[in-house]
């Protein structure tokens, strides 16, 4: 392909060549031009191609020369750049021209230059914005190295940097503002000004103008501490002074009218502690005008203190003072320091105390359960008190050793550290336990030695003279009225007996009181003869050892025959045709039918008695005497009962009559 262009390029040179040749003969010959000049003029027609070509060749070949400085040039500043900029080395492929190398070369040249910009331009925005924060927080900036290209992991290192300056000044700011708020508030209640200028640059000067250093963020909080302290001090020598103020006033026991009532400050600002300064100097010097009264009232404080503290009988007596009649102000000075000794103990040691004083109302709670568990009428209870008291005390019997160890521990711990012991009533936290301990199981064992000796008393005392009945005590069941229901009250208010039983009952019969019961058989429902009668005008001294029992009689021959008739006549009647009474008109009829018995149940002496009104009363009041109820007991009315015991004269009350 080459060949054939130089080819034609060749051809279309001779072309051009013959054809200006021959306009340059065709002009000669119109001039007129001679031969030996004509040669001269081609010669130098010649010598202009020959310089033409010449020069293009030349040209060309300078052109190749500067594409291949270029290409020289190119390649250095690729590889200086990508080291600055910390990218891998640029190769150009190996089949391209000088042209084309150049080329890219010059394009890549180019890219890394914007790429190198690009950073140093951004490097430049975010020292500027580290610098104006370092400059707020008094920081260090960042180190990169000057005349160098950041590489883009710098970069980000920077913007991080810049995002934590950010961040510690936004903290540091939110810290000032509170800071600066809490200090106003406490230099108004220590009614201070602003004396260093520091102290001034805080409160007086703009929030913007305060340098947020580390230096002024701690001199910041050291002077918030101060204040702080300044004004703890001040509440609690207000606290302290309201206390005295107050003892001191209690002490006093002053009556209305007697002298007024000291002035008390909620507040602890200077010029309040003046003012409670004041008050107490005043109680001050009635103090010392009212010895006694101040010195006792600080005796019964101090006697409260130390139960608190569980003081023995010889750490009580240690301080003599306490009984000392003399009252002097010498005296009071000791009572007042005796006070404030036990109530520094008991402050410094509240924790261990007020444990001790939980495991006493714990064992206290303890022997009441242990108490009650003794107690014969613990079953008469409601509501599951007894559960109750049984969950409690298994809870309490398990909670009390564990407290016990965990607080013999700390006062272990306590001794160890003090290096003196801890005592509770005058001795040793854990000798005070065991001994506590040991006393109640010595008591438990008196106690029952006591009731082994008590019973074995009363044995011997039954065996030597007979043993004394004794009926339990009736257990009431749920719903038993406290109360003797109406319906079972007489006429004069005395009980009034179960008509089945002939006397009180727990659970009464709903039946009423003047209707009499049922019978169990059919020959009861009958109208029997000759049946015995209680008068309602016998005495009580009469019936004292009366022991009468009055069984129901059996029928004669003409009942049993007649109760058979019946018996059959039932049997006849066909089952459709049958009428069974209901249960009222039952009642009703048996109720008619026994009002004519004159008495149908089985009594003894125990269970009758003068005034109470039961069914007996209204039966016998058809007896006006004792004679017409002895006249239906003689053997002859007798006949069919099984067995009766009756008086047959007042010689032999006790005797017994048995008959068939």
């Amino acid at each position: 392909m080459a060949e054939k262009r130089r080819q034609s390029m060749k051809l279309e040179v001779s072309r051009c060549l013959d054809s200006a040749l021959n306009d340059l003969i065709l002009i000669w010959n119109e001039i007129g031009i001679e031969e030996n000049q004509r040669d001269d003029r081609q010669n130098v027609v010649l010598l202009h191609l020959q310089n033409l070509l010449d020069e293009m060749v030349r040209e060309e070949k300078e052109m190749k020369k500067k594409l291949l400085a270029s290409v020289e040039i190119c390649g250095q500043e690729v590889v200086k750049l990508s080291a600055e900029l910390r990218v891998a080395r640029f190769e150009p492929e190996e089949d391209l021209s000088i042209l084309q190398v150049e080329k890219v070369l010059r394009q890549r040249v180019d890219a890394l230059k914007r790429e190198k910009k690009e950073r140093m331009d951004r490097l430049e925005t975010l020292q500027k914005t580290e610098q104006l924060l370092c400059d707020i927080l008094s920081t260090t900036p960042m180190y990169i190295p000057t005349g160098t290209v950041p590489t883009d992991e710098q970069l980000k290192l920077l913007q991080e940097h810049i995002e934590t300056l950010r961040a510690d000044k936004q903290q540091r700011e939110d810290t000032f503002r509170i800071a600066k708020r809490n200090i106003l508030d406490l230099m108004d209640l220590l009614e201070q000004e602003p004396n260093t200028s520091f102290e001034r640059d805080v409160i007086c000067e703009e929030e913007e103008t305060f340098s947020l250093s580390m230096e002024n963020m701690d001199a910041l909080k050291r002077l918030q501490e101060e204040l702080e302290v300044k004004d703890r001090d001040n509440a609690k020598l207000a606290a302290d002074i309201t206390e005295e103020i107050e003892s001191i006033w209690n002490r006093l026991q002053f009556t209305d009218g007697e002298a007024s009532k000291p002035i008390t400050m909620s507040g602890h600002k200077p010029s309040d502690l003046e003012v409670l300064q004041s008050e107490l100097s005043k109680l001050q010097e009635l103090k010392k005008a009212n010895l006694k009264k101040v010195i006792d009232a600080t005796r019964e404080e101090i006697f409260i203190w130390w139960d608190k503290c569980f003081y023995s009988r010889e750490q009580r007596n240690a301080f003599a003072a306490a009984y000392n009649d003399e009252y002097t102000e010498e005296l009071l000075q000791q009572h007042d320091e005796e006070l404030v000794k036990v109530k520094n103990y008991h402050e410094a040691n509240k924790t261990l105390l007020e444990s001790v004083k939980r495991r006493e109302e714990m064992w206290k709670q303890m022997l009441e359960f242990e108490k009650k568990a003794t107690d014969p009428n613990r079953f008469n209870n409601r509501g599951c008190v007894l559960l109750q008291e049984e969950k409690m005390r298994a809870k309490l019997n398990k909670d009390l050793p564990k407290l016990e160890k965990v607080l013999g521990d700390k006062i272990e711990q306590w001794e160890g550290q003090n290096g003196t012991p801890f005592l509770v009533d005058g001795v040793r936290f854990v000798d005070y336990v065991e001994a506590q301990w040991a006393a109640h199981e010595q008591h438990k064992k008196i106690v029952k030695e006591q009731r082994v000796n008590a019973r074995s008393k009363e044995t011997e005392h039954e065996m030597r003279w007979g043993s004394k009945p004794t009926t339990p005590n009736k257990r009431r069941f749920p719903g038993t009225p406290n109360r003797t229901p109406k319906r079972m009250k007489g006429a004069n208010g005395t009980m009034v007996g179960s008509p089945r039983l002939g006397s009180t009952s727990v659970m009464p019969s709903p039946r009423s009181a003047g209707r009499p019961p049922h019978m169990g058989t059919s020959y009861m429902r009958t109208n029997l003869p000759n049946s015995p009668i209680i008068p309602s005008s016998t005495n009580a001294s009469d019936c004292t050892n009366l022991q009468l029992s009055v069984h129901i009689p059996f029928p004669s021959p003409a009942d049993k025959l007649k109760i058979t008739r019946q018996r059959k006549t039932l049997k006849a009647t066909p089952k459709k045709l049958r009428q069974t009474p209901s249960r009222n008109s039952r009642r009703k009829v048996l109720g008619e039918k026994n009002s004519e018995l004159s008495f149908s149940t089985t009594m003894s002496s125990n269970s009758w008695k003068p005034g109470r009104n039961t069914s007996i009363s209204s039966v016998g009041s058809s007896c006006p005497s004792y004679t017409d109820f002895s006249r239906h007991l003689d053997s002859e009315n007798r006949q069919y009962c099984l067995s009766s015991s009756v008086v047959t004269s007042p010689q032999r009350s006790h005797s017994r009559v048995t008959g068939m």
